[in-house]
Formats: C-alpha cells, sequence, structure tokens
C-alpha cells in the first residue's frame, strides 16, 4: 500500500495527485498504467475540491494490478451526471466509469473514499466477469 498522502485543499491537489501517480507506479512496475491513473486520479481529486470538505488524502494499493482512493471528509456519495453537450462539467465520473476496471464508492462517518481500480491488461475481464466499467 502507498500513501495515505495528504493532498492541498487547493487546485494544486490534482497535481500533487498526478505526482504521486508518476512516481509511485513506476515503482511498482505499472509505467503502462500512469496516463490513465492521473486523468481518473485528477476527475477524483476534482470532484472531492468542488462537492466536498474536510481532509483530502490519496491512497494507492496494490491489488490485482492498481487500487486508487481519493478520501474526503464528506458523507455524501457522488453519483455520475448527466452532462448535456454544452456543459463544462459533470463528465468526471462517466470517465472513471469508461475507463476503469472497476471502481465504486465507500462511506462512513468520518467521509468517503471514491476509487478506481486499474488493469496493465486492457482485455482482462473485470473480477465479477464483465468486461465494461460499472460501478461496484
Amino acid at each position: 500500500m502507498g500513501g495515505p498522502w495528504s493532498l492541498p485543499w487547493s487546485p494544486t491537489a490534482c497535481s500533487s495527485a498526478r505526482t504521486v501517480i508518476r512516481d509511485v507506479l513506476p515503482q511498482w512496475g505499472l509505467e503502462d498504467l500512469v496516463p490513465t491513473a492521473e486523468l481518473l486520479v485528477s476527475e477524483l481529486v476534482s470532484n472531492a475540491l468542488r462537492h466536498a470538505s474536510g481532509p483530502l488524502c490519496l491512497t494507492l494499493e496494490r491489488v490485482s494490478d492498481l487500487r486508487c482512493l481519493v478520501s474526503d471528509g464528506t458523507a455524501d456519495l457522488p453519483r455520475p451526471a448527466d452532462a448535456g453537450p454544452e456543459d463544462e462539467s459533470g463528465r468526471g465520473l462517466v470517465l472513471v466509469d469508461m475507463l476503469a476496471a472497476r471502481w465504486g464508492c465507500e462511506g462512513g462517518p468520518e467521509g468517503k473514499s471514491v476509487w478506481f481500480e486499474l488493469s496493465g491488461d486492457p482485455c482482462a475481464p473485470r473480477l465479477d466477469g464483465d468486461t465494461e466499467g460499472e460501478a461496484a
């Protein structure tokens, strides 16, 4: 497990999270996952900054490949939005759903974690047998 890393409650949190991804994943032999992990962690951190409060943390876990968790101090669980073609936001969780092998949310009295998993093999079946993205 890597982290947790405390992220600043500012727009620089996305950059800080991407730096962690770029530093840690190659050490774990997961350099092929860096571009997608950077994109998805940026989306989750941006969502936390926009919709949550409290401490902001990033944790990386080596499961079958990679699990990335972004935790904040708000218990409200996110839901994918139906962004229209002219909307400037609302696509973050849709991207996570499209690109992650799995993703989900875990809430508790201290806040929540939103997580995604990436596989080094893009053709690998999901743990649930599905080859399409879906929330856990």
